[in-house]
């Protein structure tokens, strides 16, 4: 069987549009441009380059009276800017049917690493300060039974480098 080979100029025509669109998917992939990357509950340590935008998506039943905020200390002005919030509620337009997402949009303005932590708060868990804040409600007062550990606030935190 007499095989035959194909001449550099030939293969190099048929292959570069298919290598240049692989090459260019994959930076805008690894850039955010194709779409802010969202990161759950489980994923705390995030890489991003300046500029890109990504999405911290936490599970929340506004139904139930639940609400997270971005706790103190905020993150590093100089790494990081919040670019917003949403609610995604799953099935349904009204807002707190059932089970959704809370979401919290960030920007890499800048090279470092910074913590973002967050504060679950259930229902009467937390003071509200204003501007998108809260605080931990007080402990209750000595002798007085506990409240379950479900209906105390907690804390979740990401770690974030920009390169």
């Amino acid at each position: 069987m007499m095989r035959t080979q194909l001449p550099d100029t030939v293969l190099r025509r048929a292959l570069t549009p298919a290598l240049t669109t692989l090459t260019a998917l994959a930076a805008l992939t690894g850039c955010g441009l194709l779409g802010p990357t969202t990161y759950d509950t489980d994923e705390t340590a995030i890489e991003a380059d300046s500029g890109e935008e990504f999405t911290l998506s936490v599970p929340s039943n506004a139904s139930l009276g639940e609400r997270w905020y971005v706790a103190e200390p905020k993150p590093a002005a100089r790494v990081l800017r919040a670019a917003g919030e949403d609610q995604e509620n799953p099935g349904s337009e009204a807002d707190g049917a059932g089970g959704g997402s809370q979401l919290f949009r960030f920007k890499a303005v800048g090279r470092g690493s910074t913590t973002i932590r967050l504060i679950h708060c259930p229902v009467h868990a937390c003071v509200d300060k204003g501007d998108d804040s809260a605080t931990a409600s007080p402990p209750p007062p000595a002798g007085s039974t506990a409240a379950p550990a479900s209906s105390r606030p907690s804390y979740h935190t990401y770690t974030v480098t920009v390169k």
